[in-house]
This record gives structure tokens, C-alpha cells and sequence, in this order.
């Protein structure tokens, strides 16, 4: 009996027909970019020799229709963002007449790989922001060309982005004085400028005479001397409410007589044909018919006299920050409102724009509290630093943008005087002839000089070239004659030859503190040249080589040089570089909301000088990388101003890495680069960064079924 129900159960099973047989199948790809697609087919028979059927289906993705033929069949497989790493999303049925099926899984890899390159190479438009930093004609981005101003002679601009600084050092002199500073383009913006059509540093601007009056429009405005209205070739005034309306007829017509050079009552101060000697070199002998206008201060001015209102009673409007006191037509920026360093609590005549405070003298302070204002001369409303303090030596003057030529001026607070053929001092000429010599003269308590010595009013009646010279890295002593260095001179370290020291002993004491850097001057010649125009330069201004990004201020401030020390105020002028930054557009395509980066590769190709290069891993070049960078809603998107940044972990002397990003992160890729370097003369280059990356589910994703 057993033995014939075994018998029975193994016919049974023989009984039993097979399943479908799978012959083979293919794909044509099993990586497949998001949204990209692949070839499926699969060949099958049935084994009793009956019709097979083919079913196909996805979890994610979509299906095309498939065509099928008697024993094969054939679909595309579009894919979607991303899908489940190690997932088999499709797969097809076959099933015959008996209803026994076999089945096909088909695994991809969605998305795109580590391998691939979503930076393409660096192009105009690919940029969310360049900050202090160029793409060149090859494609790279360079931060930043080196330092392309000398500063000294016509020209102090930046060819990147810097943070300036000016200190006080010392001041020499029996004036008082404010320091003050323009961007030369809002000079042309006004209109005292003319560029000539040509690019603004190709060598042919020259100053404005809008009203042909033979006084520059710059000048007439300082000193506000264009006629009141009804005169011919008026121009606006600068300032509120004219104080004094005293006209006066000179050479070419009508003029107002000046408020700065006159009393509190505006008595008139115009002279015609006074007899004073010619301030052109080699004529000094001579004395010459010239008109002058305006009057010395008093000893004890009277609070309105001698002044154009403003904020600051003797700055002259046009020179001051603007504000309501000067009708906002100010185009200064204040450093020092006053640079006495001196052992009494005076300051010339009583002119200077805030009372002298201190009777410390040769400090390296000046004897006011300048943080009370603001680097433009505004009197703050709360002092960060109430007193006299070291932090008063040094104001920071903010962020000067590449290529805006900056010009400074001196605001001198001193009688000017006229004896070119002794003491070598002149008056400010206003106008000059054809010839060269001066048919209009100011007298005046109130003298301006400007770094652009080709601006400046004087006259060098000496003419000598150069003006001055002396060797920057020696101190001064009073014994060496700077005409004729033979005695107490110091030798030029590069050809020996003799000259006098320039600054006083004090000053190189402190440049040698820490509050200046602890700064060794060079042993190097310094010199002033000669002006084209014949007049007098004020401004000395030296680069010192031992200490990059610093530079020697010197001036001279006697209307015709006087004699020629250039020490009257000396500051220490300190630049650093800004950082440049970079921010990319998105480099990532919209996904849908399943999918968000969750690997990436990041390699640079970027190069410094060798001598510059501070290590072996970045040289000063550091990268992030953010996958939050829009934000999108509705099928739009935004740029997020502060998305997550994440560092790229460059391992010591390698180009390359491979990080992970959270889970929650998203779908939006851009990359930034923060470049920084101490030293001016050093160029940082990015010239290529590669970025691959690869997806994955965020974690809130609904996950799809598996089979």
C-alpha cells in the first residue's frame, strides 16, 4: 500500500508542468542619469510550447509601452531624481496559459556620479558674486592683481579692494592743521574734472574752468569766490547762506571776495595792483603788479569771522563730509580734525575746527579725542573711546574700492606770507597769466594742499628738481644742509650717496613700537619731484619696502615750500588686503522634493607664487560647499542669502576630497571660495574646481515598495 502512494505522488509530479523559461535579458545601461533612460528586454519560452505574456512594472520611474513579440519583449525605462541605492525598480512578469510565471529584476544606479563634472569652465554670468576678485582672459579667477598704484607723485589708487588706515605720528610746525581726504571720481562726477573724454587715468584730465574766469572751478568753490547772482559767470554756492557779498572786478571780470579771508563785519579786502615780487624761479628779483584779495586772522578770532559756516567754522565747505550745515555739497571725508601734538592747549589763531586738549606733546597723539567722530569728521552721538587715549592715534579710514584714485588734503591754519627771494614763502596764486605769473594772489590764514601737487596754489619760486630729497631711513639733524649734504649726512644704502635724514628721531622711535608695527625704515633715497605746472607739491609721500602695504606721509605746510622739510605732519598711511570671496551660481539641476545631494567630490586646481605660498595645502585659499543655496517653492526659486556652508576637508597637499552631506540636506549646490593673503605682492589663482556629487532619498521621503 505505501509503495503505491509513492508511486502516485511522483507521477503527479511529473505531471506538473514548468514555469516559463527566462533565455536571457538585457539593459542597455544600468547607470542612467536622473531622467535619463534605458532599453529593457527580456527573451523567454514556455516549455509545453504554449503563448507566454509579458508584464512590466516599475516602483519609480515611469514605463513606455512595451512591444512585444512571440517570445521577447522590449520596454524604455524612464528613470526619476534618484532612487534607492542597491534597489531594483523594475521588473517584468512572464506568465503562461497555465498561469506559472518567472520574473526579471532590473537594478540600477540613478543620479549622477562622483565622476561627473558640474563646474564648468569659469565664464561671465556663472557667478552668484565676485568680491575683490577678477576672472581673467584664461578663465581663472585671480585675487587680486598686485598692488598697481605708487603711491607719491599724481596718482594713490588700489587695484583691489582694501582696508586703509591712518596714524598720527608727529607734527613740526607752529600751524595747526586738519587731514582730509576725496575719491577722485566724485570730483569728476561734480564736474571740477574734465577727463576729455578718454579713459580717466590716461594722463590728460586737467581742472575745470566752466565759467572761463581763469580760476579753477575746484578752487573758486573752496574759497567761494564766484560772484554773487547778477554777475556774470556766477556758480552755485557752496554752503547755506553766503555770509559776506563783497564783490570785487580783477582781471576777468567779477569775483566775490572770500569768507574764509574775511573779518566778522565782511569789510572789503581787495587790493588792486599791490608791487610784490614775482614767485616764478629766476624772477624774484622782480616786482610785479598784482592784485590780492583777502586779509590775515586776527589774533583772537571772533566765532563767525574768517569763516563760510558749514559744520566746521574754517574747513572749507566744499572740503567737509556732507551735511545739512554745508547744504550736503561736502565731498571730504575728515580724517584729523586736528594734528597738534604739541605742549599747549592752542591752536593757531583759535582756527582750528575742535579746541586742542592735551599738553602731552610728541606722543604719537593728537591733542583731541578723535574717536568722538566718525573718519569723516561727524561727531558721533555715543564715543566708544571717551578721552585721550593710544586708540586715538589711528583712524580707520573703511574700505577703499579698486580703482578710485583717492586725493588727499591738508587744511593749514597758518598766515600765509610773501618773500619768495627770503624765506621762500608765497602767496596762493589764483590766477596765473599766460607767462606764468600770478595776477591774482590770496592772502589768507586758511591754505589748502592737496597730494596732487599739480593742484595746489603756490607757486615753487625755487624751481629747483628735484624739490626735495633726503634718505627715509636716517633721522633728521638740523646740522645737514639738505641743498648741500656734505656734513651729518647718511649715505643712500644702494649708491652711497650722501643725503640728510628726513624724520625726526621721535618718529622713527614710535614707527618702531607695536602700535605702528614695529616698522625699521629702509636706508633708501626719498625725494619730491618737480611739478609741470610750476607749482609748489605739499604732499611726500613714500612707500616703505620693508613693510609692504605701508606708507610715509609727509607734508610741508608753508605756502612755497618754506623750507622744504615735509615734516610739518607726518602719518603713517596702512593698507590690508581684503579678502576675496567667490559664490557660484547653482550648479545643480531642480530635482523633485524625494531626491537631495548626498556625496561629493570636490578637486581644485588653484597656485600662488612659491614664495608666497604660506602652505603646502591651500595657500591662503579655503573652500565650502552648500546644497541649500536657492530656495524654492512652487516652481520657482530664490537665492538664499545664508545657506548651510560645509568646509571641504582638503587633507595636506592634496587637490581633492570626498565628503558626505547631511541627510536633510537639499538639492541646490553652489560652492564658494574665501582667498586671503597678508602680502600685497602676492597673487592667489583659482583656475578650475571639478564638483561631482551623488543623490539620495531625504529622509521624510515616502520609500517606495521592494520586491
Amino acid at each position: 500500500m505505501l509503495a503505491l502512494l509513492a508511486t502516485g505522488t511522483r507521477a503527479a509530479a511529473a505531471r506538473t508542468p514548468p514555469p516559463p523559461l527566462i533565455l536571457g535579458s538585457s539593459q542597455s545601461q544600468s547607470v542612467v542619469p536622473s531622467r535619463g533612460t534605458a532599453r529593457l528586454v527580456v527573451r523567454a519560452r514556455d516549455p509545453q510550447g504554449g503563448r507566454i505574456n509579458f508584464t512590466w512594472t516599475a516602483t519609480m520611474g515611469e514605463l513606455s509601452t512595451q512591444l512585444n513579440g512571440e517570445d521577447s519583449s522590449e520596454i524604455t525605462w524612464t528613470a526619476p531624481d534618484c532612487i534607492i541605492p542597491g534597489s531594483a525598480p523594475v521588473k517584468v512578469t512572464v506568465t503562461n496559459a497555465q498561469g506559472l510565471s518567472s520574473e526579471v529584476d532590473f537594478s540600477f544606479q540613478v543620479g549622477p556620479t562622483l565622476n561627473d563634472d558640474h563646474q564648468p569652465p569659469f565664464a561671465e554670468g556663472q557667478f552668484q558674486s565676485l568680491d575683490n576678485v577678477s576672472l581673467l582672459s584664461n578663465s581663472a579667477l585671480n585675487y587680486p592683481e598686485p598692488l598697481l598704484s605708487v603711491f607719491g607723485g599724481e596718482l594713490m589708487m588700489f587695484a583691489s579692494d582694501v582696508e586703509l588706515s591712518l596714524s598720527f605720528l608727529s607734527t613740526d610746525a607752529l600751524a595747526s592743521h586738519s587731514l582730509g581726504w576725496m575719491y577722485y571720481d566724485d570730483l569728476i562726477a561734480r564736474g571740477y574734472v574734465d577727463t576729455r573724454g578718454t579713459p580717466e587715468y590716461s594722463g590728460d584730465d586737467f581742472l575745470s574752468d566752466a565759467n572761463n574766469n581763469g580760476i579753477t572751478d575746484l578752487h573758486e568753490d573752496i574759497y567761494n569766490l564766484a560772484p554773487p547772482s547778477g554777475f556774470h559767470a556766477s556758480r552755485p554756492y557752496i554752503g547755506t547762506t553766503r555770509r559776506c557779498s563783497q564783490p570785487f572786478l580783477s582781471v576777468n571780470g567779477f569775483l566775490s571776495q572770500p569768507e574764509l579771508a574775511m573779518d566778522r563785519t565782511c569789510n572789503p579786502v581787495f587790493s588792486p595792483d599791490v608791487l610784490l615780487a614775482d614767485a616764478r624761479p629766476g624772477q624774484t628779483n622782480n616786482l610785479i603788479p598784482v592784485d590780492v584779495v583777502g586779509a590775515l586772522a586776527v589774533a583772537q578770532t571772533p566765532a563767525t569771522g574768517f569763516s563760510d559756516g558749514g559744520l566746521f567754522a574754517r574747513i572749507p565747505n566744499l572740503l567737509e563730509p556732507a551735511a545739512p550745515a554745508n547744504a550736503n555739497m561736502g565731498l571730504g571725508h575728515l580724517a584729523f580734525l586736528l594734528t597738534d601734538d604739541d605742549p599747549n592747549r592752542t591752536t593757531f589763531k583759535q582756527l582750528g575746527p575742535v579746541q586742542d586738549r592735551s599738553e602731552s606733546f610728541e606722543d604719537g597723539l593728537p591733542d583731541y579725542d578723535t574717536s568722538a567722530y566718525t573718519p569723516d569728521g561727524v561727531l558721533r552721538t555715543t564715543n566708544p573711546d571717551p578721552g585721550i587715549t593710544p586708540a586715538d592715534r589711528t583712524v580707520k579710514l573703511g574700505r577703499i574700492q579698486a580703482g578710485r584714485e583717492i586725493v588727499f588734503f591738508l587744511v593749514t591754519y597758518y598766515d600765509a606770507t610773501h618773500d619768495p627771494n627770503g624765506d621762500g614763502t608765497v602767496y596762493p596764486c589764483l590766477m596765473k597769466a599766460i607767462d606764468g605769473r600770478c595776477s591774482l594772489h590770496l592772502k589768507t590764514s586758511t591754505s589748502v594742499f592737496f597730494s596732487k601737487p599739480g593742484w595746489n596754489l603756490d607757486q615753487d619760486a625755487r624751481g629747483t628738481s628735484p624739490v626735495a630729497q633726503y634718505n627715509l631711513g636716517c633721522a633728521r639733524d638740523p646740522r645737514c644742509n639738505p641743498i648741500r649734504p656734505m656734513d651729518y649726512t647718511c649715505p643712500d644704502a644702494s649708491t652711497s650717496q650722501p643725503l640728510c635724514g628726513w624724520l625726526q628721531y621721535t618718529s622713527h622711535d614710535l614707527l618702531g613700537t607695536p602700535a605702528y608695527g614695529n616698522i625699521v625704515l629702509p636706508k633708501a633715497r626719498s625725494w619730491v619731484p618737480r611739478v609741470s605746472n610750476g607749482n609748489m607739491p605739499h604732499f611726500q609721500v613714500q612707500a616703505v619696502t620693508t613693510s609692504p602695504g605701508n606708507w610715509i606721509l609727509g607734508i610741508e605746510d608753508l605756502n612755497g615750500g618754506g623750507d622744504r622739510d615735509f615734516t610739518n605732519v607726518v602719518l603713517l598711511l596702512q593698507a590690508t588686503r581684503v579678502p576675496g570671496n567667490v559664490r557660484s551660481n547653482v550648479i545643480s539641476p531642480a530635482l523633485d522634493g524625494q531626491c537631495a545631494i548626498s556625496r561629493l567630490r570636490v578637486r581644485k586646481t588653484d597656485w600662488a607664487p612659491l614664495e608666497c605660498q604660506q602652505s603646502a595645502s591651500n595657500f591662503g585659499i579655503a573652500y565650502a560647499v552648500a546644497s541649500d543655496c536657492n530656495v524654492c517653492a512652487n516652481g520657482s526659486c530664490q537665492t538664499n542669502p545664508a545657506p548651510t556652508w560645509l568646509n571641504v576637508p582638503f587633507e595636506p597637499g592634496q587637490n581633492e576630497a570626498v565628503m558626505s552631506l547631511p541627510p536633510s540636506g537639499g538639492s541646490q549646490l553652489c560652492w564658494k571660495a574665501r582667498l586671503t593673503h597678508p602680502n600685497f605682492w602676492c597673487p592667489l589663482v583659482i583656475s578650475n574646481v571639478d564638483i561631482g556629487y551623488e543623490l539620495g532619498f531625504t529622509p521624510l521621503s515616502p520609500v517606495p515598495a521592494t520586491h
